[in-house]
């Protein structure tokens, strides 16, 4: 009949077992090989974030301190993950002794003044980060109120004072792969920077 194509329709050729065992495997060595570098990207943000993070509290101690004439008070958990901010008079209370993240959820709880702009985030490092090492300089009005540090959890206490000074203090943040970031606060202008991600062997 005119018009009709005697040639047989083909059918589309279908992927073989072989092949489909081929692009599996394909597909297992391009994530063996990529999620190390996808782990070690994680950790390195997480770092990162970590940095930003104590920068943030050392601002609001500053921002706070010039806001109600209080001195603030900012100290760590050495080779751990939490920290606190805190009025200089609350630094000799019993409650200061309870982990960070519960004195946030109190604080939470409670209402606070319209002056009080700048509020922080639950006080803890992100995941596999701690306070590797801490260098903070003496204070002599923070030795005239404790005497003798007895509470070992937590480092020598960072002070903001009203007038926009600070402690002079440096902190080196470490995550799970020993990547480092050095964090640094000039007391005379009560600013913080950060070190680029380094590898710093921490004692």
């Amino acid at each position: 009949m005119p018009g009709i194509d005697p040639r047989p329709t083909r059918l589309p050729r279908g992927l073989t077992l072989i092949e489909v065992v081929l692009v599996l495997s394909l597909l297992v060595i391009v994530a063996a090989v990529s999620v190390p570098y996808m782990g070690g990207s994680v950790s390195r943000a997480n770092l990162q974030a970590a940095s930003d993070i104590v920068r943030d509290a050392w601002t609001q101690g500053r921002f706070t301190a010039m806001q109600t004439g209080e001195t603030q008070v900012f100290r760590f958990e050495p080779n751990g993950s939490r920290f606190q901010l805190m009025p200089l008079d609350e630094l000799t209370l019993p409650e200061t002794a309870l982990p960070a993240a519960t004195h946030a959820e109190a604080e939470a709880e409670t209402e606070h003044s319209a002056s009080d702009y700048l509020r922080l985030k639950p006080p803890q490092l992100p995941e596999h980060v701690v306070f590797a090492a801490g260098d903070v300089a003496a204070s002599n009005q923070v030795a005239a109120m404790l005497g003798t540090p007895s509470d070992s959890a937590w480092s020598s206490p960072i002070l903001f004072h009203p007038d926009g000074t600070a402690t002079d203090a440096t902190i080196v943040l470490k995550n799970d792969l020993d990547q480092t970031i050095r964090v640094t606060l000039r007391g005379i202008t009560g600013l913080a920077t950060a070190s680029d991600v380094a590898n710093e062997v921490v004692p």
